[in-house]
């Protein structure tokens, strides 16, 4: 008698419905627009500051969203949360289409930032939380991949499109595009397993729902190692933030042809989705407190090499890239690790969304600075340089607390 075929958890089409928002939101929203900010200040004149706004701008109302996103959540539900965030995405896209001045990229960039909010990482997290009893590290890498995803798809293909057709067409066609996966999230997500008669995925074990492992927070917790994370998240949004939405600009205003940084952008995704899959993986099995040390050394390695730029060297701009994308699981995944090993079941929710917040409160607070050293210096690499310094003080704050707390070693 031939074995019968297992059907695939659910739980995986949700994983798949995530990974579409975030490749979404964060992916085209965040990640891919760096290749639309050199042509925005080229095309109507902005100033480079004029240029930082406009993501700064986005970086506010994300983190208005992002306060409100829980309020949201309980109302709607994680589901319509996260296609009221798709579907904000589409209205930014159309209107960024009908811009011409800088007051209406503004309006288009706040749409854009309550597109991250609501159908980014904090709803994400707890989908994917409801979704999985085990492999969560893992579903929560291959979720997050999917802004990696749009960054290896995109930047080449825009390029090709602003050069030939202009920017106005790149960006109404987006938007066209932003309206067909908000309706594909809306069918693949569902909030929890039991709206659809199922169990959480268990790895092949039976899942046991109605008697679920509770929680506790880690001994010793204080107010003060709570704080401490928060700031190093605070920390990391500006290298996560402004830092990678300035890369673009940094290595075309250094003489590197836009085709090739184009090029560079879509290499950073292939890594960028790897990256988060590894993170996740090293997570599970390694422990996060080694995953954690790992992500900080390589990000804060790619910064360093991010301010050689001017030296105008291929192969080091390669180099550096590699390293940042390898890095860049620190402004999304490690948030959602950092507050499970930080907080108890019942506070979960509630921390995942004041270190999400606090990291995009960084992004916003350092946005226009690349911008503005450019103006007043005459390069970004300055503000490289001080990313680079903010990494490091946010690795030292975070793996003392983990030390401090003997959290996040190898699991057994």
């Amino acid at each position: 008698m031939p074995a019968l075929r297992t059907r695939p958890h659910r739980a995986w089409a949700v994983c798949l419905g995530c990974s579409i928002a975030l490749f979404t939101v964060m992916g085209l929203g965040v990640n891919v627009f760096t290749i639309y900010q050199p042509w925005i200040i080229q095309v109507h004149g902005f100033t480079n500051a004029q240029g930082s706004w406009i993501t700064t701008v986005r970086s506010l109302f994300a983190l208005l969203a992002m306060l409100s996103v829980d309020g949201l959540c309980r109302r709607l539900g994680l589901r319509y949360t996260m296609t009221a965030g798709m579907a904000c995405f589409a209205a930014s896209y159309a209107l960024f289409g009908a811009a011409r001045t800088f007051p209406v990229y503004c309006a288009a960039a706040a749409l854009s930032g309550l597109a991250y909010g609501y159908g980014g990482m904090i709803p994400l997290t707890l989908v994917i939380s409801n979704w999985f009893q085990r492999r969560r590290g893992l579903a929560l890498g291959l979720a997050a991949a999917g802004s990696g995803l749009s960054t290896i798809l995109f930047p080449p293909l825009l390029t090709q499109v602003l050069e030939q057709r202009g920017l106005e067409t790149a960006l109404c066609g987006e938007a066209v595009l932003g309206v067909l996966l908000t309706v594909t999230v809306f069918l693949l997500v569902r909030s929890t397993p039991a709206q659809v008669s199922l169990a959480p995925y268990a790895g092949g074990q039976e899942a046991q729902p109605e008697m679920p492992a509770v929680r506790s927070a880690p001994a010793g917790l204080r107010p003060i190692h709570w704080w401490a994370v928060a700031v190093a998240a605070f920390l990391i949004g500006a290298p996560s933030g402004p830092g990678f939405s300035h890369l673009t600009v940094l290595y075309t205003s250094c003489g590197y042809d836009s085709i090739l940084v184009a090029f560079l952008m879509s290499y950073l995704g292939v890594v960028l989705m790897a990256a988060k899959v590894i993170y996740g993986q090293l997570s599970d099995k390694l422990g996060s407190r080694t995953a954690n040390l790992l992500v900080f050394l390589v990000m804060l390695a790619g910064f360093l090499l991010c301010a050689l730029a001017p030296l105008g060297s291929v192969p080091l701009a390669f180099a550096a890239i590699t390293l940042t994308a390898l890095g860049m699981p620190i402004s999304s995944v490690t948030l959602s690790v950092w507050a499970g090993d930080l907080s108890g079941q019942d506070t979960y929710q509630c921390t995942v969304k004041w270190y999400t917040s606090a990291y995009m409160l960084g992004s916003l607070a350092t946005g226009p600075l690349p911008g503005l050293s450019a103006d007043r210096l005459g390069s970004y690499v300055p503000a490289y340089l001080l990313f680079a310094l903010m990494l490091l003080a946010a690795a030292v704050l975070v793996q003392g607390v983990y030390r401090r707390l003997d959290l996040g070693k190898r699991p057994r």
